[in-house]
């Protein structure tokens, strides 16, 4: 409910009542849980109904260009939330919005909107009143469901050209992958698809291609032809405007101004007719601009130009506590076997580095210094563990069920499921750092 403070409307969560459930988020002080990125530390709250603690914050401000709020806390780390998905700003003008001033320690307040919103809550995922919350998961999950149920025939024609025309084709073989990422995911969309066979180093087209009944995810198509295009130039992103390149960028190649307008949380960019028309298919880009839909799917590739920092994005760090709050026990199982065998694996190591060469005080020049040794087994560790949130985890929907799982691509480099995969790990297993590496 919206409650009247000082004049103002202040938004927040209803702590009265018998029957009041607790909110997942409420939990965040109770783990200590600490996204990763910018980090947001959250101290232990002494009291469970009391508020969510976290560092006097120094200031906040409003980016245009990506549409989120910054609160930056005095300890150095920063917090982002999109700024249209608060309750009191959906429908505010940019320039009202842009007001935003800190209030205390522990609120922010905006004057011409009349608008407070308590820091603590934002970091929660709450943001607003009850019933603000409920109709804005039911516009976001009407929004998921109608991509994801997309009629394939509006999609799939203009995908399946695309890709066929621009993956590596060898008459005498067929599409051919050369092990680069988006090349092979490529060549997997044409199999799901019903296009092609996948064959050792790519995909060989079928003499009666036939659509699948079960179709890959929208999410995952999507991103492979976000990663195909990206590859082939076809789709160059642009910095921000106003904004400090990323020491990580690259300056590539400006000639050509974008023809993607910055919306929804996501930069501009740059896409030839052949890949603006296939973006335009999937429901990404509308009227020259990446629609709400693209966000998500766009931190899969992460554009180092854009510089996100999605991991201190207020959705995101719901999404880590909802997934490691909430493991299938079959996923959990998995995730424990790969680092149980690991373990015992690098621990051999240390025992007996190179068991021919046992109780000899030099190695020979071939051996395999047991440092190096334990760290090719942390990164096949996290190499596996990554495999599995590419398979079994999406942002939309959290955890899939194996069934589920059986239209997702198994799309490797995905920066947001190994995102993903660092902050679930870093709570699971706190005692293994390397995890989250």
């Amino acid at each position: 409910m919206a409650r009247k403070r000082r004049g103002r409307r202040s938004y927040r969560r209803d702590t009265k009542g018998p029957d009041r459930k607790k909110s997942l988020g409420s939990g965040l002080d109770e783990i200590g849980f600490q996204p990763l990125g910018r980090r947001i530390v959250l101290e232990s709250a002494c009291d469970a109904e009391g508020p969510l603690k976290h560092p006097a914050p120094s200031g906040a401000h409003y980016d245009r260009s990506t549409g989120r709020i910054t609160v930056e806390f005095n300890n150095g780390s920063a917090f982002m939330v999109p700024a249209r998905s608060l309750q009191g700003l959906v429908e505010a003008s940019e320039s009202d919005i842009a007001e935003v001033e800190v209030l205390g320690e522990t609120g922010l307040h905006w004057e011409s909107l009349d608008v407070d919103h308590e820091i603590a809550l934002l970091i929660s995922g709450v943001f607003g009143t009850p019933s603000f919350i409920a109709e804005s998961a039911t516009r976001a999950m009407e929004l998921h469901n109608k991509m994801q149920n997309l009629t394939v025939t509006a999609w799939a024609g203009p995908v399946i050209d695309y890709l066929s025309h621009n993956i590596p084709y060898n008459h005498e073989v067929g599409w051919e992958h050369y092990h680069m990422t988006a090349y092979e995911v490529g060549c997997l969309v044409l199999a799901a698809l019903g296009q092609a066979d996948e064959i050792d180093g790519g995909a060989r087209p079928r003499l009666s291609p036939v659509l699948s009944d079960v179709p890959p995810r929208w999410d995952d198509i999507s991103t492979a032809v976000i990663y195909v295009a990206a590859q082939n130039a076809q789709l160059q992103y642009r910095p921000f405007r106003n904004r400090v390149p990323s020491s990580k960028a690259d300056a590539g190649d400006d000639s050509s101004e974008p023809n993607i307008a910055a919306a929804n949380g996501v930069g501009p960019a740059y896409a030839t007719s052949e890949a603006y028309s296939v973006l335009e298919a999937l429901g990404l880009v509308r009227e020259e601009r990446w629609t709400k839909a693209a966000e998500t799917v766009l931190w899969r590739d992460n554009p180092r130009e854009w510089n996100l920092e999605f991991t201190s994005d207020a959705r995101f760090i719901m999404a880590a506590f909802d997934a490691a709050a909430a493991i299938p026990e079959d996923i959990r199982s998995q995730i424990d076997t790969i680092v149980a065998a690991t373990s015992e694996e690098t621990t051999r190591v240390v025992q007996t580095p190179n068991l021919e060469n046992e109780g000899k005080s030099d190695f020979p020049p071939d051996a395999v210094p047991p440092k190096r040794l334990r760290s090719m087994l942390e990164d096949s560790r996290r190499h596996h563990l990554d495999v599995l949130f590419f398979r079994r985890w999406r942002f939309s929907d959290g955890w899939l069920s194996a069934n589920e799982a059986k239209s997702t691509l198994e799309i490797h480099h995905d920066a947001l499921a190994i995102s993903m995969r660092k902050a679930v790990m870093s709570w699971l297993y706190p005692s293994l750092p390397l995890l989250a590496l």
